[in-house]
């Protein structure tokens, strides 16, 4: 059908905008790609069952494509209240904190290659048989520290280590970014299938009101029966679309209440604001590049994991150098000489270790590693190259579906006026009850058409904004 035609024309446009796993502006596994609505009404009473007449809106009266649509009450969920639950309560948002303790915990060990080292060693034996005057038992103790004086490889897994802290740092901002735009497209897509079921239910009330006067006119026998039959046949279609709406409304709040971990049963809040700033102009996109690269932070994250990249490739060449120690050891026993009588002795010596020759592992490493950095220092240029090419794709699909929302306004008001025209044309009897039926179900056609374009324009906008490297809440591309 076309509603389903248009719904994915919508998902086309959303899951063109598809990035790298770190830097993907869609998280896997995240709803559907959303619809917004500019006007859209939230989720209504639940329609009226088929079969009860609703008689046609009086005259003058404001009709569905003119009239400003119920907004939520005040306990409507609002955008903001979705971003804060789902970076509160959902699981990736924990998990992306613990990705960052890990990494300090990295830089913790990486440390220690700098301090010194304490251990105690201590025994006890028994004999069975000695000699006289000899104890049965005797212990023995000892401590020992270690301390590094020069340890060269310490230096660059050291600064390895804090790199990788940075970049788990810009990665965990990322992954909440990207939490909160997975909210706000879950968010949009509720309000878009909310407006579609309101077209469904003003469908099936005028399909049904069809119904009452076509069989009155037929009655009257000012029309023939196969009117009445036609007009029932359009009842019957209307109502197998609004089930359908209903179950994928049903379906996508379920959804919202999965991301958010947290019961969501509705009306959602329409961000008028959002919708609004959607509509305007976007400026220079040279401009909007040059915010992307400042802004971004998973460049920020290839940035510091290229840095980690070459400290750890130096490392190698690091064991040419001799590592300097100094070990201190104090010890004593419960059987103590005889001669000296002395039962303790400390003793403070330097330490110095270096391999000549190790197989050539060293060298093996440092040009496993020097391609390993240069791998990354590639994957840095081509995510720069992205995010221009996103900035400037998704700027493009926000200008022409701006556009596109322009034209399915005016096509939704001109379905509207015809289906006035034609039912006083039919009312005449100069017009036939099939043209009436085409006119209603091209009305339709046309609301569900504009509410596709403005689920769109609010996708192509949040689009821009993840491409910029910005949040899914603010007015403004800065």
């Amino acid at each position: 059908m076309l509603r389903r035609a248009t719904l994915q024309r919508s998902l086309a446009l959303a899951v063109a905008f598809v990035l790298t796993p770190r830097g993907a502006l869609a998280a896997p596994g995240a709803p559907a790609p959303p619809a917004a609505t500019a006007t859209s009404a939230p989720p209504s009473t639940p329609p009226q069952q088929a079969g009860s007449a609703v008689p046609p809106p009086p005259a003058g009266a404001p009709t569905p494509a003119t009239q400003t649509p119920p907004q939520a009450g005040p306990g409507a969920l609002t955008i903001d209240e979705a971003v804060q639950l789902v970076l509160s309560r959902n699981e990736r948002a924990r998990i992306s904190d613990l990705n960052v303790t890990v990494a300090d915990a990295a830089v913790e060990k990486a440390r220690a290659g700098f301090l010194p080292v304490l251990t105690f060693n201590g025994n006890d034996t028994r004999t069975g048989v000695i000699a006289a005057g000899a104890p049965a038992n005797v212990a023995t103790g000892s401590l020992v520290l270690t301390q590094p004086l020069l340890n060269p490889s310490a230096f660059p897994l050291y600064a390895q280590a804090k790199a990788l802290a940075e970049a788990q740092r810009a990665q965990n901002t990322d992954d909440k970014r990207l939490l909160a735009f997975s909210a706000a497209n879950a968010f949009f897509t509720v309000l878009s299938t909310s407006a579609i079921l309101d077209a469904a239910q003003r469908q099936l009330e005028n399909a049904q009101a069809n119904v009452a006067d076509t069989q009155a006119r037929a009655d009257a026998q000012l029309n023939s029966s196969n009117d009445v039959t036609r007009a029932r046949v359009d009842v019957a279609g209307a109502s197998r679309e609004l089930e359908a709406d209903k179950g994928a409304l049903a379906n996508d709040y379920v959804q919202v209440a999965f991301l958010l971990n947290s019961p969501v049963s509705g009306p959602l809040a329409s961000p008028g604001a959002m919708l609004a700033a959607a509509q305007q102009p976007f400026g220079a996109i040279d401009g909007l590049v040059r915010i992307a690269f400042d802004r971004r932070p998973d460049v920020l994250v290839d940035k510091n994991a290229t840095d980690a990249a070459h400290h750890f490739a130096d490392e190698p060449m690091m064991r040419l150098i001799p590592s300097v120690g100094l070990t201190g050891t104090a010890s004593g026993t419960t059987n103590a000489p005889a001669a000296t009588k002395v039962w303790n002795q400390e003793t403070v010596a330097g330490t110095l270790t270096w391999t000549i020759y190790d197989a050539g592992s060293r060298y093996a490493d440092k040009h496993s590693r020097d391609a390993q950095a240069e791998i990354a220092e590639l994957n840095l240029k081509q995510l720069v190259r992205n995010v221009d090419a996103q900035v400037r794709g998704t700027a493009a699909l926000l200008s022409a579906a701006q556009a596109e929302f322009q034209v399915a306004a005016q096509a939704r008001d001109a379905a509207q006026q015809n289906v006035e025209e034609t039912a006083i044309l039919y009312r005449q009897g100069l017009a036939k009850a099939i043209e009436l039926i085409d006119a209603s179900d091209s009305r339709f056609t046309a609301e569900v058409n504009y509410a596709g374009a403005q689920f769109s324009v609010a996708m192509a906008y949040l689009n821009l904004r993840q491409a910029m490297g910005l949040d899914p809440l603010g007015t403004e591309l800065k």
